[in-house]
């Protein structure tokens, strides 16, 4: 099997469950991404404009700038839980391409313990999809300079309380709120693939 095959491989639950683990363990930064952030930024690059290099998003799965760097048991270790993030990034992308309007975000393929960790996985999805659209903020401008298009990042500024305005937004209308965002990333894929495939304007 060659690296291109290789990073075209499915995750599997078991693989997921391994990074998670890794992410809330010891060896990592507090600032590091949960699961549910991880899935958010990484759809984020998915459905952009652009697709920054992985030494460009990489690090902030991690942690933050100053923050200390993971603890990999070994080079292997490295090697696999870094294979995990790239083939779960082009998972997101295989779906997407197949069919964006059935593309599920990580909280709606998951259950949970009890609904506020549920709404944590949720806010947190939303706040690291934000993240990603920082990474190249410029590119994603005519996005955020269309009257029609920028309404698609209004369920994911929302939950991700992007704003102090969100903050106080009742639990029954972030629930109509959360219903958008399938809709929404979508709609996002959708703006950027002439972009994506060279041919825009």
């Amino acid at each position: 099997m060659n690296s291109s095959d290789e990073l075209m491989q499915p995750v599997s639950a078991e693989e997921l469950v391994e990074l998670e683990d890794f992410l809330l363990s010891e060896k990592t930064s507090e600032n590091a991404m949960t699961l549910d952030m991880v899935d958010g930024y990484l759809t984020a690059i998915v459905v952009g404009p652009t697709t920054p290099l992985p030494d460009d998003w990489m690090p902030y799965i991690w942690g933050m700038d100053d923050d200390k760097a993971p603890e990999f048991a070994s080079d292997e270790e490295a090697r696999r839980l870094t294979l995990i993030i790239l083939r779960y990034m082009n998972t997101i992308a295989g779906a997407l391409i197949d069919n964006p309007d059935a593309y599920l975000p990580l909280f709606d393929r998951c259950t949970y313990a009890n609904q506020e960790d549920e709404d944590l996985a949720v806010e947190s999805w939303a706040y690291a999809f934000a993240m990603g659209i920082e990474l190249t903020r410029e590119e994603w401008k005519p996005l955020f300079d269309d009257d029609e298009a920028s309404g698609l990042l209004l369920p994911i500024f929302i939950l991700g309380k992007i704003g102090e305005e969100w903050d106080d937004i009742a639990k029954e209308e972030l629930d109509e709120w959360r219903d958008a965002v399938v809709e929404a990333v979508a709609g996002i894929y959708e703006f950027w693939l002439s972009d994506r495939f060279g041919d825009g304007e």
